[in-house]
């Protein structure tokens, strides 16, 4: 499984909002600003109860980024004038819906033991 990191995350979304083109490297002062605010939203996603994925602060599983990083981008959008507010805000439940699908334990079919007492 491909892990990234929070800078790659960061890079990442700045690419998918098209601030950055696919072979570039962001200047360190987007690279700070995007790397904050990945911070702060996934602070955020945490604190709404959504699990991002098991691990690590700094390690980002390979099937999270893409969906991460449409969440996150969908609220530093309004930043760059790509998008408003509203717009993003009701746009970023549907992120948040498919990162819970994510964080969700598939049903295996089994019975589950449990011991009694």
């Amino acid at each position: 499984m491909t892990i990234y990191t929070g800078a790659q995350l960061a890079v990442r979304v700045l690419k998918d909002l098209g601030m950055v083109g696919a072979e570039e490297t962001p200047t360190a002062a987007d690279q700070a600003w995007a790397e904050e605010t990945c911070d702060a939203e996934i602070g955020l996603l945490a604190a709404k109860g959504i699990p991002i994925w098991n691990g690590g602060d700094d390690d980002i599983p390979g099937q999270y980024l893409t969906t991460l990083s449409r969440r996150i981008g969908l609220a530093m959008a309004p930043s760059f004038g790509l998008s408003d507010i509203a717009t993003a805000t009701i746009a970023m439940r549907q992120a948040e819906d498919d990162l819970r699908i994510l964080g969700s334990v598939p049903a295996t079919g089994k019975v589950q033991e449990a011991e009694h007492f």
